[in-house]
């Protein structure tokens, strides 16, 4: 079990001794940092990433009609999946064939979740179009990587809070992105899979290479465990048969429960998948986890050219 009174002085501490709600992966978005709700194995001590190499700019391939195989995925096998083990999960999902140029999966696309840790990939893209430096940068990519918590809430502090969400739904074009309420809460953001597609659209296709090889390598070597210990693998790491570049998200408020997984899969990142789920409180942890990866596993033999 984790020591919590430890966590909670280690990660005030870590923030310059503000206190934040976050919304974080691992905490009450509605709760001061350092207060986890989940008890899972701490991570080991050398965690071995997987081993990916290094990833290059990837702009989105010219779409050849007809030719990439791409057809229409009944969402109802993403949803009759993820219901299997939780009834009632709510799944927001899109799939989307860079190749084809195609959406082959658009489930509650435009509804809106909150983000958890989804929205360190918008911390990340702000720090770097500000002009990160060299250790920014490093703890960029540990922060994305780790999902680490501490890192998040120092960036959301340092980028102004919620004008990080302003600025970056300006700079992606993002249509259905809000800030939290409160702006302490990271994790509160609001989000829709289809602003999620455009994030990952602007990362492979609009970054500049050093900056898309930062977030895309951060993502393809997410360890099993982050940093709060919670098993990140998950969803696409855990239910699709095919190379992946993940982020992730999962947190609670007093309302719900909500689990992401969201990434970049197979050969040249052909596809971009999200997964984005909500459950009642007292769903359990590894219940939720598992709905979203059987939702993922759904997939499997149904992306051409994966």
């Amino acid at each position: 079990m984790l020591n919590i009174a430890a966590r909670r002085a280690a990660l005030v501490a870590a923030v310059f001794g503000v206190v934040l709600a976050t919304g974080a992966c691992g905490a009450h978005p509605t709760a001061s940092v350092g207060e986890p709700v989940i008890l899972a194995a701490p991570a080991p001590a050398a965690t071995t990433p997987p081993s990916v190499v290094s990833t290059q700019p990837v702009p989105e391939p010219e779409p050849k009609p007809g030719a990439s195989g791409a057809k229409p995925i009944d969402p109802g096998l993403l949803q009759n999946a993820a219901a299997s083990v939780e009834p009632n999960t709510t799944l927001g999902a899109v799939v989307f064939d860079r190749l084809a140029g195609a959406e082959l999966v658009a489930l509650n696309a435009d509804r809106q979740f909150r983000s958890a840790s989804l929205v360190k990939l918008l911390i990340a893209i702000d720090a770097l179009n500000r002009g990160a430096s060299a250790s920014e940068r490093d703890s960029l990519a540990r922060m994305l990587s780790l999902s680490d918590d501490n890192l998040a809430s120092s960036f959301w502090v340092k980028g102004g809070r919620p004008d990080i969400i302003i600025r970056t739904v300006a700079l992606l074009g993002l249509t259905s992105t809000e800030p939290p309420e409160s702006p302490g809460k990271w994790g509160e953001v609001r989000i829709t899979a289809h602003d999620m597609l455009r994030v990952y659209q602007y990362v492979m296709d609009q970054l500049p290479p050093a900056d898309h090889t930062l977030i895309v390598d951060a993502l393809a070597q997410a360890p099993q465990y982050a940093a709060d210990g919670y098993d990140q693998h998950f969803g696409i790491a855990d239910g699709l048969n095919l190379q992946w570049a993940i982020k992730q998200g999962w947190g609670n408020n007093s309302n719900a429960m909500v689990l992401h997984s969201t990434g970049l899969v197979g050969q040249n990142w052909r596809y971009v998948v999200i997964l984005l789920t909500e459950h009642p409180l007292g769903s359990g942890w590894q219940t939720c986890s598992s709905s979203v990866t059987a939702a993922a596993g759904a997939l499997n033999g149904l992306l051409p050219g994966a």
